[in-house]
């Protein structure tokens, strides 16, 4: 009994491992598989047969014979039609919807705008887009939904939400309707995902990625796995207090102070002007207007600082920042990037980068996390393609 339990739990394994290769690589071929993995041509055989009924394997035609000659092998590649899942981001001002291919191409990408909408109008609004989606060439139709929010999130549930009402909507229940696995997840923790499986070709086993937009948040990767820490409460950089430098001066949020909302607003303050989005912040300061560059010096100053002390926690490898304010301007990054040398020494083993998926980060996480666990390979490396 005992041997039959192994014998079960290696060809479990050994199937994990062909299907990771599998979609690992743009072509390759059984005898490929089975020199890498070092497995016998039967037990290759075998593990193909039930990864091609399961209907993961397509043949795309004969690669070239070996030098000794004999049979062309015959090339495979993971079948990227298999299905497709949909990604969400609930944003401030504007939902975000991204369809994907499980290989993590993307399909189709939407941006709504939500402004005075309550959660029961969006979600409504989430419904009646996935209903509406038509991808003939999708084998299995939809397969998983995820969910990208701005605030705390613990098993699936919304702990916290600052910037929308959720109104105790349990919203993977209410998604379950459509009767496919639904993830509920921080932006930030979705964005440090991304940055992982699509950005560094799994380079770096321990990273942080940096948000920094209507808030500060950060997702943190140790040993190439998500850290939630308790209660999903980890990387609420945004929610630290920053020291006043007078006993008289209140206690604040850094992101109260820091993030990009609060800079536009104090910017607007300035100005007298009731309504300042960023562009229009941008706009100003692309004209040297100083009110603005001399906020944009503070802000720049303050992410300097932010990447300072993460970098000094955590000691990552990798520091990916999220801002679309700087991603408007990336001449900022590259001040940004010597002023951090300074306080850090230029040696600092910590590599600083601008994010290249500022817009759709937690859009293509939240299509990795599906993909991972649609395959039953969730601590697998899958280099997830754009």
């Amino acid at each position: 009994m005992a041997k039959s339990i192994n014998q079960d739990a290696m060809r479990d394994l050994n199937l994990k491992l062909m299907l990771q290769f599998l979609f690992n690589h743009p072509k390759t071929s059984r005898i490929e598989i089975a020199n890498n993995l070092r497995l016998n041509k039967s037990t290759i055989s075998s593990l193909y047969a039930t990864l091609n009924r399961m209907g993961y394997v397509r043949e795309i035609g004969h690669g070239d014979s070996s030098r000794s000659g004999g049979r062309r092998p015959i090339l495979i590649k993971f079948n990227r039609h298999y299905g497709y899942t949909v990604s969400f981001e609930l944003g401030h001002h504007h939902l975000r919807m991204m369809t994907n291919w499980l290989t993590g191409e993307k399909i189709s990408f939407y941006s709504i705008p939500v402004i005075d909408k309550d959660i029961y109008e969006i979600v409504e609004i989430m419904k009646e887009r996935i209903r509406s989606i038509s991808i003939p060439t999708a084998e299995h139709q939809l397969m998983g939904i995820s969910v990208a929010i701005n605030g705390i999130v613990d098993h699936n549930q919304i702990i916290d939400s600052p910037f929308i009402d959720m109104q105790n909507v349990d919203l993977a229940q209410t998604l379950a309707e459509f009767h496919v696995p639904v993830f509920i997840e921080n932006e930030a923790n979705l964005a440090a995902i991304a940055t992982r499986d699509y950005m560094t070709d799994h380079k770096f086993k321990n990273l942080i990625a940096l948000d920094v937009h209507n808030g500060i948040g950060a997702g943190i990767i140790i040993n190439d796995r998500l850290y939630h820490g308790q209660l999903g409460r980890a990387g609420e950089i945004g929610r630290s207090l920053f020291f006043p430098g007078f006993a008289s001066s209140p206690t604040m949020k850094i992101e109260k102070l820091y993030s990009e909302d609060a800079i536009i607003k104090k910017f607007g303050q300035l100005k007298r002007t009731p309504y300042v989005d960023r562009q229009q912040f941008l706009e100003y300061y692309r004209a040297d207007d100083q009110v603005a560059i001399k906020i944009m010096n503070e802000f720049t100053e303050a992410v300097v600082y932010l990447l300072f002390n993460v970098s000094q926690i955590f000691s990552p490898e990798l520091v990916s920042l999220q801002s679309r304010i700087i991603g408007e301007i990336p001449q900022l990054m590259t001040k940004i990037i010597r002023e951090y040398e300074e306080l850090a020494g230029a040696n600092s083993p910590t590599k600083l980068q601008l994010s290249q998926m500022i817009e759709d980060a937690p859009l293509y996480g939240g299509a990795s996390l599906l993909t991972h666990h649609l395959l039953g390979l969730e601590h697998y490396h899958l280099q997830m393609k754009i």
